[in-house]
Parts: structure tokens; sequence; C-alpha cells
């Protein structure tokens, strides 16, 4: 009969025939790697990806083996994937920082006239300047990687309902770079036609984050029917071409004027100071003038471990301004962290940060390095 040494005896030999298996995929992830870069290809696919997952679930003989099998693949493509982030970011010319970033060139948003991120836009960038709209946040990220805008712009945090948690895939996959932000007051508005009052409301539309927002409000009226649009603007236009005065939107007071809707209540959200950060995203990373910094990488599921990083914070006197986590799908307990923080990438001491966070965890991505909302020069 077997005993313990022999099963590790076998499973050794295993292992044996694993390692090189597993360079040799990641010799072929490397040559993956240069063919997206060299076609302007992202990295992540990720119906390629469930394809191989289910691929090898198919494979197996004991079907029990299935969750493993699916988190054991994440793994290994999640490695791969770091991997291609690593060599096309080794690839690419050395950043000069010293280079004034003038943002010149074709601008793209989510959603429609009177929305939320085109105000974040044109306070960015100014008025007079033409900018294409998307309706949905990745034909924003789509736009950017075939070239047809220079920049775009998304929202990604709001203050009192939390960050936009599919623009952090998207920077991930698309491999792009934060370049700037834009913080927003938002108001948001009970908007519809003409002669509407709360009596003949019944119908709301808006976007998720505007509903969400003005939960105290809305919970007054709880025969009204809640439904998700992609956009404030747009629910605000709908409410327009429809002519109803059962239905209404929550909007800008600017869409309301753009098209033609009176304004039912006026300041619906909850929080008086409610507030959404927005960035501008760019092909390139751009570091002049730069006073925050954007990172994400992941970690092992370990006791320390984000202590480990964490703690380099305080050696280096850096200040740490937020910190989100994100979990890896069909990964148990793992997680992406997404971390902003103060400081100018030239500087001494935040050099020796990032080093010390990209040495001492997996996939590490710069996101970006821009200057913040609050102290950005306007021209």
């Amino acid at each position: 009969m077997a005993d313990l040494s022999d099963y590790r005896k076998e499973i050794d030999e295993i292992d044996h025939q694993l390692v090189p298996l597993f360079e040799q995929r990641m010799e072929v992830v490397r040559k993956v790697a240069a063919y997206k870069k060299e076609h302007n290809l992202p990295v992540l696919h990720a119906g390629r990806e469930e394809e191989v997952l289910r691929k090898a679930a198919d494979s197996l003989k004991n079907p029990t083996y299935v969750p493993q099998i699916r988190q054991f693949m994440n793994q290994v493509m999640e490695l791969s994937r770091a991997s291609q982030h690593q060599q096309i970011a080794d690839s690419q010319p050395p950043i000069q920082g010293e280079q004034p970033h003038l943002f010149e060139g074709r601008l793209g948003y989510f959603g429609v006239a009177g929305s939320f991120t085109e105000q974040a836009l044109l306070d960015f960038f100014g008025e007079g300047r033409q900018a294409a709209s998307y309706p949905e946040i990745e034909d924003v990220f789509a736009a950017l990687h075939t070239g047809e805008i220079d920049f775009g712009v998304v929202p990604i945090e709001n203050s009192s309902t939390g960050s936009i948690t599919k623009v952090y895939d998207l920077l991930g996959s698309y491999r792009f770079y934060i370049v700037g932000e834009q913080s927003v007051r938002i108001s948001q508005n009970l908007v519809s036609v003409a002669g509407a009052t709360l009596d003949t409301i019944r119908t709301i539309y808006s976007h998720a984050q505007g509903i969400e927002q003005s939960g105290k409000f809305l919970a007054q009226h709880r025969s009204w029917q809640m439904l998700h649009f992609h956009n404030t603007a747009i629910s605000a236009k709908m409410v327009a071409d429809e002519g109803d005065p059962s239905k209404a939107a929550i909007a800008s007071r600017r869409a309301a004027e753009l098209y033609g809707l009176t304004v039912v209540a006026p300041d619906i959200q909850d929080n008086s100071q409610n507030t959404t950060r927005f960035i501008v995203v760019a092909r390139e990373m751009c570091t002049a003038d730069a006073d925050k910094v954007s990172i994400s990488f992941l970690l092992d599921h370990a006791s320390g471990t984000l202590y480990n990083v964490l703690r380099h914070f305080s050696q280096q006197q850096v200040n740490m301004v937020k910190i989100e986590s994100r979990p890896i799908p069909d990964v148990l307990w793992n997680y992406r962290f997404y971390l902003d923080f103060e400081g100018d990438p030239a500087d001494a001491r935040v050099k020796a940060l990032l080093e010390s966070i990209s040495r001492e965890s997996k996939g590490f991505q710069m996101l970006g390095a821009y200057r913040s909302s609050g102290s950005r020069r306007t021209n």
C-alpha cells in the first residue's frame, strides 16, 4: 500500500511534466504579445478566455474538478496577461516627463449632449472643442483603440455611490492611461414635459447611478416605476421625444434646457455635495506636471501581503488617497487592487515606492500619472 512519500513522489513527477509545458506556454504568450503590439490589439480578449475555460472543463474526465480547473486556468491566463502587459510596456519608448502634454487631438465622451460627462469634458478642455459622443462607456475605449479619437472622457467614481468598476476593468484590458481628471458637482433633477407634475408622473428613466443618488426622494413615491437607461441625458431626450407627462427623467438642468423639458423637482440628490470624478483617457501616458498617480496590482491570498505593500507608503512618506479592490472572476478570494496616491513619478520617493510595489506584487500596472482636478491649472 502506498504511503505519503509515494504520493508526494507522484506529485513531483507530475510537476516535472507541468513546468516545461508552462514554460512552453509562456514562450508562445511572448509571441502573442508581439503580435498584439504590432497590430495594436488589446491584451484582454474576454471571449477567447471564456472559450479556454470551457474547453478545459470539457476535457476533464471527472466533472467534480470543474471549479478547480477554471480557477487553475484563470490563474494561468492572469499570468499570461501580466506577461503580455509587461512585454508591451517594456517595448514602449521612455516617457519624457519634461515634455508638456497639450491635449491636442480628437475628443470623445460617454453619453449625449447635456450629460454630466459632456460637462466634465467642457470643464477640462474648454468650450469650442468638437467632441464625438458614444452610447456606452466601452464604445469610448473602442474609439480610442481604433484611433477614431485621441482622448476619451468617462466617469470613474461618485462621492455617494462609489466607483464605476467597469472603467477599471477597461483600463486594464485596453492598456490605456489616465492623463487627466475632472470633478463635477452633480445636481440631479426630476425633469419632464410641460404640464407634468408629481401627480401625473408614473415612470422614471435614468442611469442606475442617477436613481441610486436620488434614493431618499424616490422613496417618497413608491408607486413610480424605475427604469435604468444608458445615461441621464439620453433619458431626458427620450422623455422629450415621447411627450408623455406620465414619464420623467432624472438628469441635469442643462439636459432639460437642451431637450425642452421643465424641472418638476430640483436638486433631488441625497447629498448636496454629490460629486462625480471623471477621467481623461489616452493611448499613451504622459507624466508632465503630474501630482497624482494611479496603479493596480495583484497579491497572493496570504497573510501580510497587503500590509507589506502598503507599508512602503509610510516609509516613503507618500499620501495614498484611495484604495479599491476588485475580485478576479473564478479565482476565489483573489483581488486586483487599485490605488491612487499623491506625487510626481519623477520624485525620488515616488520612484522608490513604485519600484517596491512592482517588485513585491504581481501583474503591476501603471494606470496613469496626471494633474489632479483640485490643482489643475486652467488655460
